[in-house]
C-alpha cells in the first residue's frame, strides 16, 4: 500500500469572457483542499495519518507576500498594466509562485509539505445552439449552457486530477463575483451529477464525492469587503489566486510569452505580465517531457483543455503553450546569465 491522500475541498471558480483573437470562453477551477488526511502504512508501526489545512497554510504564504512588498490591492490578472516593473508586480509573481508550488506533489520548494492543490482550466466557445438548453429568454439559456459546461468541467477534471488513491470530497464551490440574473444553480452542477448514471452518462467514479451540503456560494473576490479574521476574507483571496492562475494560462497558451532567466530589476521597464505568468508556462511545459512527464512533480496536478461541441457530443483536446521567439537581447542573457548562475 502506499500513500491514500483523501482531500475535502473548496473548488474556486472564476471565468472569463475572451480569449484574445479567438470566439471562446474560459473556466477555471482551483480545488484547495480544506483539509487534508494523508494515510501511510510503514513497515514498524502500520498505518499511520496526519491531518493538515492546506487552504490556510496557502492563505498565510500569500497575506505574507502582501506584508513583504506592502501590497494592499486585489490580485488580478487582467489589470495588470504599464511597462515598468514594480514591488506590486512582484508580489503578483510570488503570488503565482506559490499556487505553482502547491500544486506539486513532490519536491516543493516553497511549502514544507505538498498541499495537493489541483488547477483545472477549460476554454470553449462563445457562440451554441442555446435553443436546446430551455429556458424562456436568451439569458437563461446562456446560463443553463454555461453550468452545463461548469458541470463537465468539473467532473473531467476530477475523474483526470484525482485517482483510488487520491480521493475528493467536493465541499463547496466558490464562484468569484456576484451572479447574474439569477445564482449559478448548485442542482444543475453539483447534484445533477450524482444522478448521471441513470441519464446513461458514466457515473461519478467511487474516488470522487459530494459532502451533503454542499453548494455554490457568489462571492465578490475583493478581499477588502471582508473582516481579516473572517472566512470570506480567505476565500476572496483564493479566489484572486484562480483569477491569476486563469489569467497565466490564457497568456501563455494563446497569447504567447517570450521567457526570461532572471526577473527584472524595480523600475525595469518589461513585459509585466508575461514575467508574472512564466512560473505557469514552465509549469505547463513540462508535458512536453513527454512519458517522462509522469515523473514530474506536477503530473497528474493541472489539466488545460479545448472542448469543441458537435452532433456527436463535446471533444475534449489538450491546449499547450505557445512560444515566441526569443529577443536578441533575452538570447544573450540566456547565454551569459546573470549572478554566476550556470
Amino acid at each position: 500500500m502506499g500513500n491514500l491522500s483523501l482531500s475535502k475541498v473548496f473548488v474556486y471558480h472564476d471565468e472569463t469572457k475572451e480569449v484574445p483573437g479567438r470566439n471562446f470562453k474560459g473556466h477555471v477551477l482551483l480545488f484547495v483542499p480544506v483539509e487534508l488526511i494523508i494515510i501511510s502504512k510503514t513497515p514498524l508501526f502500520g498505518l499511520d495519518s496526519v491531518e493538515y489545512h492546506p487552504r490556510d497554510e496557502i492563505a498565510q504564504e500569500v497575506l505574507g507576500v502582501r506584508r513583504d512588498f506592502n501590497y494592499r490591492g486585489k490580485f488580478h490578472f487582467s489589470k495588470i498594466g504599464g511597462s515598468k516593473w514594480g514591488t506590486d508586480d512582484l508580489a503578483h509573481r510570488k503570488a503565482v509562485e506559490l499556487v505553482v508550488d502547491g500544486l506539486c506533489h513532490k519536491h516543493q520548494k516553497l511549502f514544507k509539505r505538498p498541499l495537493h492543490c489541483k488547477l483545472a482550466v477549460m476554454f470553449y466557445p462563445s457562440e451554441a445552439d442555446y435553443l436546446i438548453y430551455g429556458g424562456e429568454t436568451k439569458k437563461e439559456q446562456k446560463l443553463r449552457h454555461d453550468e452545463t459546461v461548469l458541470r463537465m468541467l468539473l467532473k473531467g477534471a476530477a475523474h483526470y486530477l484525482y485517482d483510488d488513491n487520491n480521493r475528493i470530497e467536493v465541499a463547496n464551490i466558490i464562484s468569484d463575483g456576484q451572479p447574474e440574473h439569477r445564482s449559478l444553480d448548485s442542482d444543475r452542477i453539483l447534484w445533477r451529477l450524482t444522478y448521471d448514471g441513470l441519464y446513461g452518462r458514466a457515473p461519478l467514479r467511487d474516488y470522487v464525492s459530494l459532502s451533503p451540503n454542499a453548494t455554490i456560494i457568489h462571492l465578490p473576490s475583493d478581499h477588502r469587503n471582508y473582516e481579516p479574521t473572517g472566512e470570506e476574507y480567505i476565500n476572496a483571496h483564493m479566489l484572486q489566486l484562480a483569477d491569476l492562475m486563469l489569467g497565466a494560462s490564457l497568456r501563455s497558451c494563446y497569447v504567447g510569452m517570450t521567457s526570461r532567466k532572471t526577473l527584472p530589476r524595480i523600475g525595469d521597464e518589461c513585459v509585466k505580465k508575461d514575467i508574472i505568468a512564466q512560473p505557469v508556462q514552465e509549469m505547463l511545459d513540462k508535458r512536453k517531457r513527454g512519458g517522462g512527464f509522469r515523473y514530474s512533480g506536477h503530473y497528474r496536478s493541472f489539466n488545460v483543455t479545448l472542448v469543441e461541441f458537435s452532433e456527436g457530443g463535446a471533444n475534449f483536446r489538450e491546449v499547450h503553450t505557445k512560444q515566441v521567439p526569443m529577443s536578441d537581447s533575452d538570447a544573450l542573457q540566456m547565454r551569459f546569465p546573470f549572478d554566476g548562475e550556470a
